[in-house]
């Protein structure tokens, strides 16, 4: 991405609920930006028609966005969204990649494009399963209300012996490290990581997930999940979610912001943020 451009649409990511009016400053403030540099943005933006300046000499959006966003076609799913992204990183992992949604108390495949090598896990989609084995499962589990994960393991676990305290326990890691990594527990010998999809309005109903013999994924472990979190925050950010749960702004103001392309992160932050999962 052009850096000037990225720089422009990261002003945009400054306005949330809290935040409908900012003073050059703030915007300057909430995107890490110098205020020299968000003057001449704000400035451009207000001339083009994008933002407001009111009377307090503060900056809104304008009506110009409710129009744009009003052409956005009501028709596109998030498999299109998602599969040039998951073509990608297909590509930069040579493993087979799923996208899932929730479908009642069932875990759906919506898309899936599979590892070339020959050893591989197979996924086709339309395939239903019980919501509970498995990192694409176990990450979705991980953002429900409580009144729906309550639900689901009714449906699917019930009489199943498991440890509900390390259960919830493990649900609260992956959620704080963004990403669920499981070893055998749907399959013996496959290892999977998935990570959250977030929407417009920050709900989580999709996942994306990576698998693949554990023989392989094992040793990339961190590596992978760096690739599949800088994915999930792309396909996020084309969904509208905030960017809490989208694309990083220094990345896209730096003009690198596509998905295991990105500059690496600290080996020490990888380290700790990778989480072994026994099988």
């Amino acid at each position: 991405m052009i850096r000037s451009v990225g720089r422009a649409l990261a002003i945009f990511d400054a306005y949330d609920n809290e935040h409908l009016s900012l003073s050059l400053q703030k915007i300057a403030e909430r995107i890490q930006m110098p205020k020299t540099t968000a003057f001449r943005l704000v400035s451009t933006l207000e001339r083009a028609g994008f933002l407001v300046r009111t009377d307090n000499q503060q900056y809104c959006l304008s009506m110009k966005l409710v129009r744009l966003g009003g052409l956005v076609r009501s028709t596109l799913s998030i498999r299109e969204i998602a599969r040039p992204i998951m073509l990608q990183v297909n590509e930069q992992t040579s493993e087979t990649i799923t996208l899932h949604a929730i479908v009642g108390t069932d875990l759906m495949v919506l898309e899936a494009v599979d590892t070339p090598a020959p050893l591989m896990s197979i996924a086709r989609p339309g395939q239903h399963q019980p919501m509970f084995l498995g990192a694409a499962s176990r990450i979705l589990l991980a953002y429900m209300e409580p009144d729906e994960l309550v639900s689901v393991l009714n449906a699917n676990a019930k009489g199943l012996n498991y440890d509900r305290a390390a259960f919830d326990r493990e649900l609260a890691r992956f959620r704080r490290q963004g990403f669920a990594l499981t070893r055998g527990q749907r399959v013996q010998g496959l290892t999977a990581m998935a990570v959250p999809i977030f929407g417009v309005h920050e709900q989580v109903r999709h996942s994306l997930a990576l698998t693949g013999p554990s023989v392989r994924i094992d040793p990339r472990d961190q590596e992978l999940a760096d690739i599949m979190i800088a994915a999930g925050r792309d396909i996020s950010n084309r969904l509208g979610a905030s960017p809490e749960h989208a694309l990083d702004l220094k990345l896209l103001m730096s003009g690198n912001a596509n998905p295991g392309k990105d500059e690496p992160r600290k080996k020490q932050a990888s380290k700790k943020r990778a989480a072994k999962t026994a099988a």
